[in-house]
């Protein structure tokens, strides 16, 4: 929902798609936008790992930059830096949705 603080804990997997694998030392970021080709960025997602051993890495929107989106369709993915070789962990279509209580 636009303004509010969204936080997604995201477990990374290996082949199998089941089993977490150990991310400790690498690094992540994540982006909103409106057109999948836009050079234009809608939202950052602050990108922590949370639990290396276990896969774990969590994106957090605040409220403040949830606010400033436009209702309606958008494209977002989270992306790996393992070492410079940069992988797409998950991509997607998302929907803003206008708050209603305010």
């Amino acid at each position: 929902m636009r303004g509010d603080t969204e936080i997604i804990i995201v477990t990374v997997t290996g082949d199998d798609g089941v089993t977490p694998i150990n991310i400790t030392g690498r690094s992540y970021s994540a982006q909103i936008r409106y057109e999948r080709n836009s050079p234009t960025i809608a939202a950052t997602f602050a990108c922590v790992v949370s639990n290396g051993a276990a896969g774990q890495v969590t994106l957090t929107l605040s409220a403040i930059d949830s606010a400033t989106l436009t209702d309606g369709a958008a494209f977002w993915d989270l992306q790996e830096n393992n070492a410079g070789i940069i992988t797409t962990v998950v991509a997607g279509k998302c929907t803003i949705l206008a708050d209603v209580t305010r």
